[in-house]
């Protein structure tokens, strides 16, 4: 059975790919063109598009779905292929395509489609295999070494999450008087599982509180036998959140504050966002809103329609955040925050800053990848100097570029800063955001943003 699943299910996977990507080139054909018609150079361009993607998915092994692995990782995974694969098959048909020009309306649409159903498909077919192990298929069996309270979290693990397809009956180890105690079955001794060569197991899952002669003894058998073993460490990985194992030749390192924007493929998909979202705001909002409103501040009161300020940003580096200038021009402007019924605010400015408006030039920090459009508010660098040494772990806010807007701000935490406090509590969101950030995590607070502002906020002054 497991071999059955192993031959087919890969290109089964990708052959229902190849049926996706083929819609999708057509769909993306008619919103083009009005029709499905398969015309020069589209007809060349379908060719390569279609017998790409096989070579690429097989050799990138997008049909390998771990058995521990979130719908997030699948998303992501996805994602970066779209991505990876759009850059070469665009490349191809600069050559394919010659002195006739591919329709940048059917590009846009295909491009749109790729990341939007690939992706679906590939979530849809992780929720399917999870069911599928979950009732029986594609089924693995695990022992577990150590009758401890590592193999007993594994032992929980795996009965709680029944779609991973892992399978274990109890737990080998010297515990004849702990199971009592416990409760977990005990299947036997070490030197019984030893004995036995692991024959009817798949993994071998060994506690790091074994002594060091039984692991090598465990590790040999399971060599000779070519069966997978896994180590359980001794590592408080619930604390940790984050970590990544290295290797210095024989030395063996964990880094314990990874996070995930570390990731390059993270990275890559929160900028390809910032670009495409700050493009956006910039075009539609922005190249109306910025006559409009500077014809306003200029006749209510003298001075520049921006407001510029040197902040702090990714990694300590300052730069020049922007923003409508809301108040009359004073020298306090970097070391006095605005506050509630400030004289210094003019009534357009008191208006924009209770609405937001006056972020929105920051779109153009974050176009120009000074700031992104999710992340730690930039603060004056005054502010920073106040509280840096006071705030526990205040620096590691700045380990990712600031934002228009951030998970501090979607919770009410916005406005003048009076005390410590204050200041503590947003560093905390901040550090829980980097710590935990996601692409749908940055949705997630857009949209609290965006219905805050909608709601109105108390601290919008």
């Amino acid at each position: 059975m497991k071999k059955r699943f192993n031959k087919y299910f890969p290109p089964l996977f990708i052959l229902g790919e190849v049926v996706v990507l083929s819609v999708i080139f057509f769909i993306a054909l008619y919103v083009a063109f009005g029709k499905f018609e398969l015309n020069a150079p589209y007809s060349y361009a379908y060719l390569i598009y279609i017998a790409s993607w096989p070579v690429f998915s097989y050799f990138n092994k997008d049909y390998k779905i771990g058995r521990a692995v979130s719908y997030y990782s699948t998303f992501k995974k996805a994602f970066t292929s779209v991505f990876i694969f759009v850059a070469i098959i665009s490349l191809l048909w600069i050559f394919v395509a010659g002195e006739q020009e591919i329709n940048r309306h059917f590009m846009m649409a295909l491009v749109l489609f790729l990341f939007v159903w690939l992706t679906i498909y590939r979530v849809f077919v992780h929720l399917v295999l999870d069911r599928y192990r979950t009732f029986g298929g594609n089924i693995r069996y695990a022992a577990i070494i150590g009758y401890d309270k590592l193999g007993f979290s594994l032992y929980d693990l795996f009965k709680k999450k029944p779609h991973y397809g892992i399978r274990c009956e109890g737990i080998f180890g010297d515990g004849e008087v702990s199971s009592k105690k416990y409760k977990y079955p005990l299947l036997g001794s070490v030197e019984k599982a030893i004995e036995s060569n692991f024959e009817k197991y798949d993994f071998i899952y060994l506690s790091d509180h074994l002594p060091k002669n039984i692991k090598n003894q465990v590790i040999a058998i399971a060599d000779q036998y070519a069966k997978r073993v896994k180590l359980l460490p001794e590592i408080r990985t619930d604390v940790l959140k984050t970590f990544v194992l290295r290797r210095y030749d024989a030395i063996s390192v964990i880094d314990i504050n990874r996070l995930p924007l570390d990731s390059f493929a993270n990275r890559v998909v929160k900028r390809l966002f910032d670009i495409v979202f700050s493009f956006i705001v910039i075009t539609l909002v922005l190249s109306w809103m910025y006559p409009l409103f500077a014809l306003i501040i200029k006749l209510e009161s003298k001075g520049p329609v921006f407001f510029k300020q040197w902040r702090d940003g990714k990694e300590g580096e300052h730069f020049l955040c922007l923003k409508f200038r809301t108040m009359v021009i004073n020298n306090q402007a970097d070391t006095q925050w605005a506050s509630k019924n400030d004289p210094r605010t003019t009534r357009f400015g008191a208006f924009l800053r209770k609405t937001s408006l006056d972020e929105f030039p920051q779109f153009v920090n974050v176009f120009l990848g000074q700031m992104s459009v999710v992340g730690p508010r930039p603060h004056p660098i005054s502010l920073n100097d106040q509280y840096k040494d006071s705030v526990h772990k205040f620096a590691k806010r700045h380990e990712s570029k600031p934002g228009v807007t951030g998970l501090a701000q979607a919770m009410g935490y916005r406005g003048e800063i009076t005390d410590y406090y204050q200041m503590s509590s947003r560093v905390k969101l901040d550090r829980f955001y980097l710590q935990n950030w996601s692409f749908f995590l940055d949705l997630k607070i857009i949209f609290l943003t965006v219905f805050g502002i909608a709601k109105g906020q108390e601290k919008a002054y």
